[in-house]
Parts: structure tokens; C-alpha cells; sequence
């Protein structure tokens, strides 16, 4: 059975201002991790700031929902 939930990376936007002077152009690079859902093309959650948290959400969200359906 195929897996209604996945994670998916995006790239986290960090606004940072400069002070009159300073040369660093370079912004820090993040990314978070948000959980799609493959039937409704939907979110889940607010996000996740680890790879780890999300996949582990995702599994659960996936254990329970083949749970489901297979009643």
C-alpha cells in the first residue's frame, strides 16, 4: 500500500538586516520540513524544524492511516 503522507523540504526565508558599514551579503541557509498529503495535495501540521521529527510524524501518520483502512 502506498504511503498517503510525505515529507517534503522547503527552504527556509531568513530576513536579516545590514548596518551601515557591514559587508557580509551571505544570509544563513535553513530548511524546514512540512508533511504533504498525496490525496488531497494539503499540509499537515505547522512544519518541522528536523528532518527526523517529520519523518517519524509521517510514519505514525501513515501507520494509522493503513489502520484505517483496512477495517
Amino acid at each position: 500500500m502506498e504511503d498517503f503522507f510525505v515529507v517534503q523540504r522547503c527552504n527556509k526565508i531568513i530576513i536579516q538586516g545590514r548596518r551601515a558599514g557591514e559587508s557580509s551579503l551571505l544570509a544563513p541557509v535553513a530548511d524546514w520540513y512540512r508533511i504533504a498529503d498525496t490525496r488531497t495535495g494539503g499540509f499537515i501540521g505547522d512544519g518541522f524544524d528536523h528532518q527526523e521529527e517529520a519523518d517519524r510524524e509521517c510514519q505514525r501518520l501513515n501507520a494509522r492511516s493503513r489502520h484505517v483502512s483496512s477495517r
